[in-house]
């Protein structure tokens, strides 16, 4: 199609036309003539527009040509293949060649056929991409109207909407974009898909077209237009006159309460006279054609019932139809991670119900399954590993026999309590010693032996006899005659008395210090209620209660595992999971009553001077200096740029991250402080926001652009949202 012709003779060669053929004559105005003509080389049908060159190029079929070749290819954008500007033999011309459509343009659709749902539904859908797209590439075309959309179809014969002759097409710069408006109206225009700012002159915008798409739409539906002359006989220039006058007025006609939603809808948001009410996005009227809006409306309905399943089916539906529609992605993503987090929960609470039942084996499968899920939750790892160490084999303990011998061979000897420990003796003593009196004291250490002390054997290698040990046996003679001296001057109750002293004695020893018997971790106050809080948080607070309730219930910390139970039940009486829990712990504690009433009869004797400890004087805690301002600020500044990062990594929660952002920049207006984290996320937020631009979703970028804002209300930032809005 890229041949270049010297003279119209040699483009006739190709392209045979015959001006007087009716039968080949597909259109025609005041820009000149389409013909249908075959083109020689191809050995296929194309259409030849040709207009005669008045000596200003800009105003030109090739200026038009070349207007819409600059617009990327899309599906609902007729294209020219090529233009030549030949001398003919009467004048010079330009010969704009395209595609040849055999179902012609929507105006000749309409005449023929009846469209049915589907078609209707899959002609708006076209128009509208279309659109969008001349738009998004700073193209207002100025005279849509049916004639000027080209019908195609594809392989299963459903009709494929194409725009096409620009010639009255603009071009938008650069200082027009940035304002809301600008002026491109001449008046030029078909009257009866003109809207008001063209009549009158006035500034316009992009939705300049989507008014001429309300009246094609209205059109398409009910065969007739939506602004036309009731008077008969009269002058084209009176019909035109009454047509502009109805479409100044906005004059809607009655028959449109019968049209059909959401097309009815469509059309009265196109037909609104003030440009800055009317629907300034084909976005908007794409998301009315397929119930977007009633989609989100119900989805966002059963997130809030905690149905997130059924929800996250209608985004993924809502997905289907827009693949790239920012609140569904956000929302898709905040229900899948609700739902993530019902489903440890549930997991949770049966896990901790089998480990309290002892099944182990299955509370193991369930806490590995929460990790799956949830790698970093640290109460299914701490119970994962309970389980795996109850479910260990214990080693066997062997337990050696105690010997009743009253004489050892072995060297070893027992670790005695006995406060008085009898020194050995150097030679064994073959004479038994006098057994002590009975008494019918009993003896109140728990631990002491009632077994007789052994005969103590010396250690050490053994002496060859030197003959008769006169001092061993003079010594043993006299520790004899000792003993039985003391025994008839004291008698049997000073044995008794000295047995109780050693008792006493041994059980102080023994007794542990009460600060050993405390808990490690100390007893927290009970949860306050926070006034107006939501079901959700107020359920997440119960949840971390009962968390540490059953971690101190693992660790047998009853007493805190029973204030954090009673705290979490002031909140909500009728969690039966926490009540459970707490009549387990009530019950742990009635069996260790006994114990400590058993352990409080004997209270243990303190060496400690109570005079001494009473005037003993605390030392004074010295006084804090006053805090610096400026660092107190920067403190601030930072936790909340922090809780604004975190809002966002979180939950995507970009309300809360703009309010801590604004609040932060709040404080850089009274101190000199360090904006380095603000920067950081700053350029962070306009890179996801720029990534968003460049595929077109302008509200999702204009989202990010406005979080980045928050933080450094830079022109940069402005000059972004502001280009968002114009798109």
């Amino acid at each position: 199609m890229s041949q270049t012709f010297t003279s119209f003779q040699d483009f006739r060669r190709r392209y045979p036309i015959r001006p007087n053929d009716e039968g080949s004559l597909l259109g025609s105005g005041t820009y000149g003539r389409v013909i249908k003509v075959e083109d020689q080389l191809e050995t296929e049908w194309v259409a030849i527009k040709i207009s005669e060159f008045k000596g200003t190029d800009a105003k030109s079929l090739r200026a038009e040509v070349e207007l819409a070749q600059r617009i990327p290819r899309q599906a609902n954008i007729a294209r020219y293949d090529a233009c030549y500007r030949l001398e003919t033999d009467t004048s010079v011309s330009d010969f704009a060649i395209m595609k040849y459509y055999s179902d012609g343009n929507l105006a000749d659709l309409l005449r023929r056929l009846t469209l049915t749902t589907e078609q209707v539904y899959d002609i708006t859908k076209g128009i509208l991409l279309g659109l969008q797209h001349l738009h998004r590439h700073r193209i207002v075309h100025r005279d849509f109207k049916p004639a000027n959309i080209l019908i195609s179809r594809d392989n299963a014969g459903r009709f494929i909407p194409k725009i096409a002759d620009f010639g009255l097409s603009k071009l938008v710069s650069d200082d027009e974009l940035d304002s809301s408006d600008f002026d491109l109206s001449d008046g030029r225009g078909t009257p009866s898909y003109k809207a008001p700012e063209q009549i009158e002159g006035s500034r316009v915008s992009f939705n300049l077209d989507l008014w001429a798409f309300g009246v094609i739409l209205y059109e398409i539906l009910t065969g007739e237009k939506p602004f036309k002359a009731d008077q008969r006989n009269s002058s084209e220039q009176s019909v035109r006159r009454e047509i502009e006058k109805k479409i100044v007025t906005v004059d809607l006609p009655v028959r449109l309460n019968n049209v059909a939603e959401p097309y009815q809808t469509m059309i009265r948001r196109c037909l609104v006279r003030d440009i800055h009410e009317r629907v300034r996005k084909e976005t908007e009227l794409l998301d009315l054609l397929d119930s977007i809006p009633q989609l989100l409306n119900e989805a966002q309905k059963l997130a809030s019932a905690m149905d997130y399943q059924a929800a996250i089916m209608l985004y993924e539906q809502i997905l289907a139809k827009r693949e790239n529609h920012a609140e569904a992605l956000q929302q898709l993503e905040q229900c899948r991670q609700q739902l993530s987090a019902k489903q440890v929960t549930d997991l949770l609470q049966k896990a901790n119900q089998l480990v309290y039942q002892e099944q182990f084996e299955a509370a193991k499968a369930l806490f590995e399954q929460i990790l799956q899920l949830s790698p970093r939750h640290q109460e299914a790892a701490h119970g994962l590993v309970v389980c795996i160490d109850r479910l260990r084999p214990k080693p066997k303990v062997v337990l050696e026999t105690e010997s009743t011998d009253a004489y050892q061979i072995d060297t070893y000897q027992e670790e005695r309590t006995d406060a008085y420990i009898v020194p050995p003796l150097k030679a064994i003593i073959d004479q038994p010693v006098q057994p002590k009196a009975e008494t019918d004291v009993t003896d109140v250490n728990p631990t002491k032996s009632s077994q007789p002390e052994p005969m103590v054997r010396p250690v050490g290698p053994p002496k060859p006899p030197t003959g008769i040990p006169y001092k061993p046996i003079l010594a043993g003679v006299v520790l004899i005659s000792l003993a039985g001296l003391g025994y008839y001057v004291l008698g049997p109750e000073s044995t008794s008395t000295s047995e109780i002293q050693k008792s006493t004695v041994d059980t102080v020893a023994i007794a542990p210090p009460t600060s050993e018997r405390k808990s490690e971790y100390t007893v927290p106050n009970p949860i306050p209620a926070i006034p107006n809080e939501s079901k959700n948080d107020l359920k997440q607070r119960i949840d971390v209660a009962l968390a540490k309730a059953r971690q101190a219930y693992l660790r047998e910390d009853y007493e805190l595992a029973l204030t954090f139970t009673r705290s979490a039940l002031l909140l909500d009486p009728s969690r039966k999971d926490v009540s459970s829990l707490q009549n387990v712990v009530e019950k742990k504690l009635a069996e260790k009553q006994p114990e400590d009433k058993s352990e409080s009869k004997n209270p243990p004797v303190t060496e400690s001077n109570p005079k001494q400890d009473a005037t003993e004087v605390k030392p004074e805690t010295p006084k804090e200096a006053p805090a610096d301002p400026q660092k107190v600020a920067q403190q601030q500044y930072d936790q909340l740029i922090e809780e604004g990062v975190k809002a966002i990594a979180k939950g995507n929660d970009k309300a809360k991250a703009v309010a801590s952002f604004n609040s932060a920049r709040a404080l850089t207006k009274e101190h000199s402080l360090s904006t380095s984290k603000a920067d950081a996320a700053y350029n962070e937020y306009m890179s996801k926001g720029n990534r968003i631009f460049s595929n077109d979703e302008f509200e999702g970028a204009k989202e990010w652009y406005k979080v980045a804002q928050a933080l450094k209300d830079t022109r940069e930032v402005q000059s972004k949202i502001k280009l968002c809005n114009n798109q």
